[in-house]
């Protein structure tokens, strides 16, 4: 169940990656322009930040684990 959660929450950096590199480079919000729902473009920024959240979480755990070893 972890791994899953550990590569949805990776997924979701990697789109919220792509996503705000394409605004960086070309000033074209992808999520703006495939959703036009003020409140679900906000959802989908939540889960980016959850995601990003969740990773640094579990990736400072797992350097403790390796740490102890």
């Amino acid at each position: 169940m972890l791994r899953k959660l550990d590569n949805l929450a990776v997924l979701f950096l990697v789109l919220g990656g792509f996503v705000w590199g394409i605004i960086g480079l070309y000033g074209l919000n992808i999520v703006e322009y495939v959703f036009d729902r003020e409140w679900l473009i906000r959802i989908i920024y939540v889960i980016f930040g959850i995601a990003l959240v969740y990773h640094l979480i579990t990736c400072r755990k797992s350097s403790k684990k390796k740490k102890a070893k």
